[in-house]
């Protein structure tokens, strides 16, 4: 299967295969007493601590997370049951590799998100680290790797995105390997959105400003819903591996973007709307994001559409972008700067 394809599995069998009530377990692994380990790279982000906390407790497996620095989190996790260890990696200096190969010591399954974590890594550092893990991976003879992917925009598009190529290019490799993978490709996601689209206040109105001009809608999700299905996947290699699996939860617009705001910051009485520039407007000005105009042009024309069937079917306890923003109207109030008119 090449990068740019993906599910070769139906929704129809998707949605079977979450209903199983008993986890399969391949003849080689079913005289074995001991729970398998499954090591968690990317805490303490988003996508990792939904894969750790989804998997703990599970009667199959021990999870052993790993943190890019000492935070809080740690021990937060420890309290859970996650074994937790600490492998700092910067934009400089070399990959502890002797401390990579203590972490992955008898390890079974291998999630890995790479860059998911602010500061990120600048794209040749996160390509680098990428495919060291791989490579440990295959070394080692990790029974089953999951990675977490998005879009390879430069191979579709010929227009460079540090924030996704990296993670490509990533995946270009590990297929390369011949690694026993799962690969899951995420589309945009919330936090990145509302982190990234912060209004301004003209007077009263609360403006979102420097945007492509675009009527299309796109694919989103919480990326803190991935959890239930890498334990799903986990638990049954033989469906999942080899396989390419393309996630999302929610199809929106711009337009649908800023009403959600509005909805959920009704009683405020707030004004909200957003200026939209066409695309020789908006290259004209260096200040504005090019990053996220490149994203959203590319998930309006370009990414591969998705079945919001197929994540429903793997994890039915999704979070829809309303119900995000409903759920985080504290931060966002916090974020966006609001000043209640009432």
């Amino acid at each position: 299967m090449s990068v740019g394809q993906e599910a070769s599995l139906s929704f129809e069998e998707l949605l079977e295969t979450s209903r199983l009530s008993q986890p399969y377990l391949t003849l080689d692994e079913e005289n074995s007493l001991m729970k398998k380990i499954i090591l968690v790279w990317g805490l303490p982000g988003p996508q990792a601590s939904s894969v750790a906390t989804a998997l703990v407790g599970n009667p199959l497996f021990n999870v052993r997370g790993i943190f890019n620095k000492e935070c809080p989190e740690v021990a937060r996790f420890q309290e859970m049951g996650v074994q937790a260890e600490v492998v700092e990696i910067s934009d400089k200096g070399p990959i502890p590799i002797i401390k990579l190969k203590n972490v992955f010591r008898d390890v079974y399954g291998v999630f890995i998100v790479t860059n998911d974590i602010e500061p990120l890594l600048a794209m040749r550092r996160e390509m680098e680290v990428g495919v060291k893990l791989a490579e440990m991976c295959e070394r080692l003879k990790i029974k089953h790797v999951i990675y977490s992917a998005v879009d390879f925009v430069f191979r579709i598009t010929g227009n460079r995105c540090s924030r996704y190529d990296g993670k490509g290019e990533i995946e270009y490799q590990m297929k390369g390997m011949g690694l026993p993978l799962t690969v899951l490709k995420l589309p945009l996601s919330y936090d990145y959105l509302v982190n990234t689209l912060i209004p301004t206040r003209q007077g009263s109105d609360y403006v979102f400003t420097g945007i492509v001009d675009s009527k299309l809608d796109f694919d989103v999700m919480n990326y803190s819903d991935i959890g239930p299905v890498v334990k799903l996947a986990f638990e049954r290699p033989n469906i999942f591996i080899g396989k390419t699996i393309g996630l999302t939860v929610d199809r929106i617009d711009l337009n649908k973007f800023v009403q959600q705001i509005r909805e959920v910051f009704k009683e405020s009485k707030l004004t909200w709307r957003y200026e939209q520039l066409s695309w020789k407007e908006y290259q004209r000005d260096k200040k504005n994001n090019r990053e996220l105009a490149t994203l959203l042009d590319f998930h309006c024309n370009y990414a591969p559409l998705r079945d919001v069937r197929t994540m429903q079917a793997l994890n039915p306890h999704v979070q829809t972008f309303s119900e995000y923003v409903s759920a985080n109207q504290k931060r966002l109030t916090k974020l966006f700067k609001l000043v209640n008119t009432t």
